[in-house]
């Protein structure tokens, strides 16, 4: 009785320190259509579809989704927003290059100038007064 209680104590342990050990699921946010927001191995934003690749590779600096479009700025996000992330709006300059995905048709319009983000925005149909944020830190 003595031994079958120790070996379960023992296979109760195993299995215990095996759970603890294994590899922690990604964290992601969902998107339209099968696209998530996930941290690559820098904990940098990216974009990717659900049956994997990246469509985005990042690190993504802002975003937005409006109904089926996800889009936002290329590059790290700014430094004040890291104390407030995702309340300041983003601000680019010139030099900031911008992305516009249709989540329906997986087109992906990427390294667009400011101009040419607007135009593809109207284009899809999305709001001239869209803003994009920072996105949340991964942990």
């Amino acid at each position: 009785m003595l031994r079958s209680v120790a070996a379960t104590g023992m296979l109760l342990a195993l299995l215990s320190a095996c759970a603890a050990s294994s590899a922690r699921p990604k964290s992601v946010v969902a998107l339209p259509n099968g696209y998530y927001l996930q941290p690559n191995a820098k904990l940098q934003t990216q974009i990717v579809k659900r049956q994997g690749g990246k469509v985005v590779p990042g690190p993504i600096a802002a975003y937005a989704v409006s109904g089926q479009v996800v889009a936002g700025a290329l590059g790290e996000p700014p430094p004040e927003s890291r104390g407030y992330t995702n309340d300041l709006p983003f601000k680019g300059n010139a030099d900031t290059r911008y992305f516009v995905l249709d989540t329906t048709s997986g087109k992906l319009d990427s390294n667009l100038d400011s101009a040419g983000w607007q135009q593809r925005l109207g284009a899809l149909g999305v709001p001239q007064n869209l803003r994009i944020y920072a996105p949340l830190r991964w942990q």
